[in-house]
């Protein structure tokens, strides 16, 4: 199928001459010379995403000790992804394109973006807001980037096209682009700017525009069990980063006298909406795993994309804003059907 991602790269024996095992992540192994590189996934930085995420909820609750491991486990993992993604642009440019190019990893980039936007969020407040305030200094341009390749790739293929190839992971460009409308209020905190109110407009109409064309696929053309990949559980966490970053921005006078009333129905919108996919979800995961016995690990989405999805769907950093408690403990007992 087009949305499926490729087979994972084989492993390599440890014996192979001239190569250094050193075990693997995300199902791709290091070698002497550059193999993992070569062929990391674009959606790699989603466990450092993740991890972010789960560390800035914990800091919201008070559970500091745990929250600080958690950003030291997301540090590090951001590092050496970052390395090794430089590293496969300035070797592999060609690879690059062509993943910029495919409609089933383009999308996968925008967890750069969010990994490194969460990142900046989490440590804004602390000792290393100078850090911070270099993280969106390249995720910013790379999400303009990947937003223009994602336009051209949708004047290429047209709305049919669109709509046979659309699943859960388009969502990470709403995820993207939400995730630096947060940065940017967490570093410079104080009034919401023009600029970061119409880029929490433009992620809104952008989640509008990726729910219309998946839901068309889904009616369309339905939806195999194997096909049915936890990533459809970003539907829900890129609702809740949008409610967040809107209510962030609220907070910082986007509701003004005349914007209150339309802001607010917005966010009273998108909070009634975050909860909605969640009985279909539930339902599509007993569907796929009691009726159609499809096992808990088949070749699909990379664990990236499982990372992000789960972590995503569990609500994040929106239940510390606007409540969404009852949100996050219902898909938080969904996770082991996804």
């Amino acid at each position: 199928m087009a949305n499926e991602l490729p087979a994972a790269v084989p492993p390599i024996s440890p014996s192979a001459p001239g190569r250094r095992w050193s075990g693997s992540l995300l199902g791709v192994p290091r070698t002497m010379n550059g193999v993992r590189a070569r062929h990391l996934p674009p959606s790699a930085f989603a466990p450092a995403m993740a991890t972010g995420i789960v560390s800035q909820g914990l800091a919201a609750v008070g559970a500091r000790r745990l929250s600080e491991a958690l950003l030291a486990v997301a540090v590090v993992l951001y590092g050496g992804l970052l390395a090794k993604l430089v590293w496969r642009v300035v070797r592999y440019p060609r690879k690059v394109a062509a993943d910029l190019r495919d409609p089933a990893r383009l999308f996968g980039f925008f967890t750069f973006v969010a990994g490194s936007d969460v990142l900046a969020v989490r440590l804004a407040p602390g000792p290393a807001r100078a850090a911070a305030s270099a993280l969106p200094t390249p995720a910013i341009p790379a999400a303009v980037l990947l937003l223009g390749c994602v336009a051209l790739m949708a004047h290429r293929l047209g709305w049919g096209g669109m709509v046979r190839r659309a699943e859960g992971t388009w969502f990470l460009t709403v995820v993207g682009v939400q995730s630096a409308v947060l940065a940017v209020a967490a570093l410079t905190p104080g009034r919401a700017r023009s600029a970061e109110a119409f880029a929490w407009v433009a992620g809104v109409l952008l989640y509008a525009a990726v729910a219309t064309v998946v839901t068309g696929r889904l009616t369309r053309f339905g939806v195999p069990p194997r096909e049915l990949s936890p990533p459809y559980w970003i539907t829900m966490g890129a609702c809740a980063i949008s409610l967040l970053a809107g209510a962030r921005l609220a907070r910082h006078g986007l509701a003004a006298p005349r914007l209150g009333a339309p802001v607010r129905f917005v966010l009273m919108a998108l909070w009634g909406w975050a909860t909605c996919p969640l009985p279909p979800l539930l339902a599509a995961g007993v569907w796929r795993r009691l009726v159609h016995r499809v096992p808990v690990r088949y070749p699909g989405p990379s664990p990236a994309d499982r990372a992000a999805a789960l972590a995503l769907a569990r609500g994040g950093p929106p239940t510390e804003t606007v409540g969404l408690a009852p949100f996050a403990a219902g898909t938080s007992a969904a996770t082991p059907l996804a």
